[in-house]
């Protein structure tokens, strides 16, 4: 018994370390599809549910540019723009609509620092029309404002959040099996960030 006990304990010693590490992905998360998906993935696909008024996403904006440096090609980063109660669709479309004109980043980064930084309701028609007009895109925002692409786009924002039910922002979901969301972290967005950074490397290593 006890020869065959040394035996297991030295071929425990064997194992890889990736396959160990394989076994359970660190950090906080919350699983909401199969497991097996993750097996073997090559990439993360990230889709991330914000809001133009959350704090936490505002942070966000700026942590996950240290995620997308790390992880390059390997990290494929899709945000949905969702809004609340009374607030309007507005920046949600204008989101789409930049997107469209390669400017994407620039505006959502405008629309935040608007809301944050000047304390001006970005919700407003005549708010967006302004800062389209600023970046030279008064024409193209008047016209997405109109079209019906542009609103499917954002109503699919919201069908998909209630898919994953995203009741908080950001809400993350990675590679459609694991949500994260700032609450995990206690409302700490470089800790999240941390936290997702745990995930990705155990995710990638998932054999």
């Amino acid at each position: 018994m006890k020869l065959v006990l040394a035996v297991l304990l030295s071929l425990s010693f064997l194992v890889p370390v990736s396959a160990l590490a394989g076994d359970k992905i660190r950090g906080e998360y919350e699983v909401i599809g199969d497991l097996k998906k993750l097996k073997g993935a090559k990439s993360i696909e990230l889709q991330e549910f914000f809001n133009f008024s959350c704090g936490h996403c505002y942070r966000f904006l700026e942590t996950s540019k240290g995620l997308r440096s790390k992880y390059k090609d390997k990290l494929h980063h899709k945000k949905f723009p969702i809004y609340w109660g009374n607030q309007t669709p507005y920046p949600s479309m204008a989101f789409y609509i930049t997107d469209g004109l390669g400017m994407e980043e620039k505006f959502t980064q405008e629309l935040f620092d608007t809301n944050f930084k000047l304390n001006i309701n970005i919700f407003q028609a005549r708010v967006i029309s302004f800062l389209a007009k600023d970046q030279g895109i008064e024409k193209e925002m008047a016209a997405g404002m109109t079209s019906a692409k542009i609103k499917a786009k954002v109503q699919n924002c919201l069908d998909l959040a209630k898919k994953y039910n995203a009741n908080e922002t950001p809400t993350l979901i990675i590679n459609g099996v694991l949500k994260v969301t700032p609450s995990m972290s206690k409302g700490d967005v470089d800790k999240m960030t941390e936290n997702l950074d745990l995930i990705f490397q155990d995710v990638l290593s998932y054999n």
